[in-house]
């Protein structure tokens, strides 16, 4: 009589295969999200040069390219220096958030909004008083954020427009 089955070795052996699979699999599936958040970052920053440059353009064409001035953008009235957004680290992170938004198209909340309801977006925005700087990150890496945290955009214009993305983290 032929029986019809696996014995238990086999199933055994089936086993040991598929966790030594898993245990080579996972390593790049965990690169493949750290690789994800990365590209993402670099999306980022290269979405708010081009913003940035937008906003250049505009204010050359309305003869804001010097010193610091005001230009609305979508409603909004975004501090300028030199024709480059400019950051005021006294703004609110409400108000900060707002300029970035009129400048950027990205899905962002400000870092009160972002404490409150950590899903309610991708982003939050978050600054620097003292240095005037505006900062991207994660609203899913909003435990571990600090200005050191090194998964961020972060845009400053002191000396002239600088975007600066940090991914090490990520």
């Amino acid at each position: 009589m032929k029986k019809n089955g696996f014995t238990l070795i086999e199933l055994v052996i089936v086993l040991v295969i598929l966790a030594i699979l898993a245990l080579l699999a996972a390593p790049r599936f965990f690169n493949y999200q750290r690789d994800s958040k990365v590209a993402i970052m670099e999306s980022v920053a290269a979405t708010m040069q081009s913003g940035l440059e937008m906003v250049h353009a505009r204010a050359l064409v309305e003869g804001l390219e010097n010193g610091e001035q005001e230009i609305a953008i979508n409603g909004v009235m975004i501090p300028l220096r030199n024709g480059y957004p400019r950051v005021d680290g006294s703004d609110s992170f409400d108000e900060i958030n707002q300029q970035v938004l009129a400048w950027l198209n990205l899905d962002a909340v400000s870092l009160t909004t972002a404490q409150k309801d950590p899903s309610v977006a991708e982003f939050f925005t978050d600054k620097s008083t003292p240095n005037n700087h505006i900062y991207i990150f994660f609203t899913s890496d909003l435990d571990a954020k600090s200005v050191n945290f090194q998964c961020q955009v972060r845009y400053q214009n002191v000396t002239g427009p600088e975007v600066r993305i940090q991914t090490s983290a990520c």
